[in-house]
């Protein structure tokens, strides 16, 4: 990968950002996704129940909604602050794990620590997206998308025998230690950037202002909107679905658990490979439509575990394939305030998911597991309408084909 210029002309190798963001993204998002399958050893050791203890998810994923407040100022203050804050709240927090005596304190400190990932995530792309020319940013943006695969496949196993030794503190003060050693690694790697004089004098109101009057902004935060709802509809009954038909024990959840972490992986595979040739637009239009015929099949493919697994293995290869291919292309709709929409965009997500975790359980209990993957369907339908009405193919990918 060529090197570009900062604005302080000194040049940015996009390789080594490349490796360097993806390590401290993958100590990041390991660090989210610890406390979903060690819960019940969070509750056990604070002597409160698994659903007490799981105020700590919810309360933490409210956060998501708070994003719009801290895109401007990676757009103000430049991409690397931001990234570096980040990384030192991981830090942080990260090792006051260690002190918590209680559910209060747990909700508390895994709650502020959670901002890391809102600062760090937009801050991320809207890097790559002022530092790698359009043609080539899907590919690169997926790549640094690994770290959530890796997270899985990787680090939580790795987190597993930490927890399993020395309790589960222990997994969250070692994200603490490699997050500060990730904030050495992006200090020394990435270089000082200037301060954007035009962001610095506009006021923040006036950066959310310039996102959503972006053509296709809003459209485009609709279909993502309802991409995370029905991925969630399904994501919070699986499990239940599996147990209750086939009788699948804790070993076999995580033996699930860990092939959709491959099928993940193999959705941000896809976007690096392709995303670039077929053109950003087209692949989440395809993965849109995919991802439909994904949730009506799968009931059908649901009549025994093995074909139900398969199924649940697809839904979420072209959840994850749809997402990060529109990454990039939300990263151009508003290059001025990139990082804004960008926060705009997670905000709308969040909704979304959200809002699947809350009808998603109705939908099954009254209705079972086939009314909800046909409600996912049903919304990605909608999602398909929005796109193909209202968002257009970039002129850049169009002269290209």
């Amino acid at each position: 990968m060529e090197s570009v210029t900062s604005s302080e002309t000194h040049p940015i190798s996009i390789r080594r950002s490349l490796l360097v963001l993806l390590f401290a993204r993958t100590i990041l998002d390991t660090g989210f996704r610890i406390i979903y399958p060690f819960l019940p050893f969070v509750a056990s050791d604070l002597g409160v129940t698994t659903a007490s203890a799981a105020q700590i998810v919810q309360v933490r994923n409210l956060t998501g909604f708070l994003s719009p407040l801290f895109g401007p100022l990676s757009d103000r203050y430049g991409r690397r602050v931001i990234l570096l804050v980040g990384l030192v709240i991981s830090a942080v927090f990260g090792i006051a794990v260690y002190f918590v005596s209680s559910l209060w304190m747990a909700i508390l400190v895994l709650t502020l620590m959670g901002f890391s990932t809102i600062l760090f995530v937009p801050a991320q792309q809207a890097f790559f997206g002022d530092n790698v020319p359009y043609e080539r940013r899907g590919r690169v943006m997926a790549i640094a998308e690994f770290s959530w695969a890796f997270a899985a496949i990787i680090g939580l196993p790795l987190v597993g025998i930490l927890v399993q030794a020395r309790g589960w503190r222990s997994g969250y003060v070692a994200i603490g230690i490699l997050a500060a050693l990730a904030f050495v690694l992006v200090a020394i790697v990435l270089p000082r950037q200037k301060q954007n004089a035009e962001h610095a004098a506009r006021p923040m109101r006036g950066s959310y202002l310039e996102a959503l009057r972006a053509p296709m902004a809003l459209a485009v935060i609709a279909a993502e909107f309802l991409l995370a709802a029905t991925n969630e509809i399904v994501n919070v009954n699986y499990a239940v679905w599996l147990s209750t038909s086939f009788g699948f024990d804790a070993v076999a959840m995580g033996a699930v658990a860990s092939a959709i972490g491959f099928a993940e992986f193999g959705g941000d595979l896809s976007v690096a490979l392709f995303v670039d040739r077929i053109g950003k637009w087209k692949m989440v239009a395809g993965g849109l439509v995919l991802s439909g015929a994904t949730y009506l099949a799968l009931p059908f493919m649901g009549q025994n575990a093995i074909w139900g697994i398969i199924g649940l293995v697809l839904v979420f290869f072209m959840f994850e394939l749809t997402l990060v291919a529109a990454i990039p292309f939300i990263a151009e709709l508003a290059p001025n305030a990139r990082a804004t929409l960008i926060t705009l965009d997670i905000a709308g997500f969040a909704l979304g998911r959200f809002l699947g975790s809350i009808v998603g359980p109705t939908i099954f209990e009254s209705f079972g597991f086939a009314a909800s993957s046909f409600v996912s369907a049903a919304g990605i339908f909608v999602a398909c309408l929005i796109w193909f009405l209202f968002v257009r193919e970039k002129h850049s990918e169009v002269a290209s084909t």
